[in-house]
């Protein structure tokens, strides 16, 4: 085995907990340790493996992967997503190792994920963008897009998101994956929290890289483009370290479907999402469709740009937020729910922005059971430099718990 596989597997073995003698880990083609890592013994139950997912595929099954993320998973960075990217060199290795085997990948990633509200917008979501799909294998990395959320806020999301995965008949193998950022800044403990509530396998590359980047190894600016996303060079050590990962998960005995999932750790608030396009709300004539060409909205913004121009709509759930397209001619609208200012961070909100981008403001819960009404309404201020009053609204979002849906 050269060193550089050495290296790999001794990333994966720390990752995953299975090393319980200290070990030291060689950089590949370097000839002195870089740094020597003990790990306690784990005395808690052991995690669900990934062992169904890879008997499908020496089966010779149509397999489906779905990836969920930001930027990083998207590709953003490599020189080709399609095919230097961590995932596209996953699912590579995958249809390589296993010939017989169909497999076919879901790009679930969307760039901006960290703007549009991370694991939350994930969240609500997940049912239309990958259980709809029915994938066999789910892997999830937001935590890097999860840095700057309330970390209460992030638990609640990432365990909404495992339990809308987790509870229908045929559920997906789940993994957590901890990408890196040179900043050193995200929420894998939050998500490692529910990680280990639902039993679920997850791998943290993090205190890898810095090791290496501390260590000389490599260079930041060699491993990130931006800061955030990976070169072709971080893109290759995430997808050889979640390689060897896979390929020890799979020599393991096939954990059993879980029929009954844990009680909720923090909350089961959002274990429903759903999109609603604000086009197709009924409008009357102060607003107008304009189309638009990006993954992260609808095929249509409703645009508004008269003061007092005010859109209703009946909804029900708990969970409620607004995806809308901000730039140098926003405009500000306000919203009520039942006939009353909306708790924050949707009672008013500014659109204005230098440069155009899609974002989101959400109301992570708390709203109370049964249908709402929220109204929107455009308002006559604006930003100083706005050069208009146009309020750009994409989708509705909303969320809650609906067992009759499940």
């Amino acid at each position: 085995m050269t060193k550089q596989r050495r290296t790999l597997l001794a990333l994966f073995l720390l990752s995953a907990g299975l090393l319980r003698q200290p070990l030291v880990i060689e950089a590949a083609g370097q000839q002195s340790p870089t740094h020597t890592v003990t790990l306690s013994s784990d005395t808690a139950a052991p995690r669900r493996n990934t062992g169904l997912f890879f008997e499908k595929m020496r089966a010779g099954k149509t397999v489906s992967v779905a990836y969920v993320g930001g930027s990083i998973t998207a590709g953003v960075g490599a020189s080709n997503p399609e095919k230097t990217s961590y995932r596209a060199l996953v699912t590579d290795w995958l249809r390589k190792t296993h010939p017989k085997a169909t497999v076919s990948e879901l790009n679930a990633s969307l760039n901006s994920t960290g703007n549009l509200g991370g694991s939350l917008y994930a969240t609500l979501r997940a049912r239309r963008d990958v259980i709809a799909h029915k994938p066999d294998l789910v892997i999830i990395e937001c935590a890097v897009n999860d840095a700057d959320e309330d970390e209460v806020i992030v638990k609640k999301a990432v365990e909404g998101l495992l339990r809308q995965l987790l509870i229908v008949s045929q559920p997906p193998e789940v993994v957590l994956l901890y990408a890196g950022a040179a900043r050193r800044a995200s929420r894998a403990k939050a998500h490692e929290v529910m990680a280990d509530h639902y039993r679920v396998p997850s791998l943290d590359l993090q205190p890898h890289i810095w090791a290496l980047v501390d260590g000389g190894k490599v260079k930041a600016s060699e491993f990130w483009k931006d800061g955030v996303n990976p070169t072709d060079v971080g893109h290759r050590f995430y997808a050889d370290s979640l390689i060897s990962f896979l390929a020890e998960q799979e020599k393991q005995k096939p954990s059993p479907i879980a029929r009954n999932l844990p009680s909720p750790l923090i909350s089961d608030e959002l274990n429903y999402g759903e999109f609603k396009a604000s086009a197709e709300i009924r409008h009357d004539a102060n607003w107008k469709a304009e189309t638009v060409n990006d993954r992260a909205l609808p095929t249509a913004l409703l645009i508004g740009e008269k003061a007092g121009a005010q859109l209703e709509y009946f909804f029900e759930g708990t969970v409620l937020g607004l995806s809308f397209r901000t730039g140098p001619d926003g405009g500000m609208f306000e919203c009520l729910i039942d006939g009353k200012p909306a708790p924050a961070p949707l009672s008013k909100i500014d659109t204005y922005s230098a440069t155009p981008q899609v974002t989101t403001r959400i109301i992570p819960g708390g709203l109370g059971p049964g249908e709402h009404k929220l109204t929107i309404r455009v308002l006559s201020e604006k930003h100083a430099k706005s050069t208009a009053s146009n309020v750009r609204l994409g989708y509705l979002l909303i969320g809650g718990t609906r067992p009759e849906r499940l």
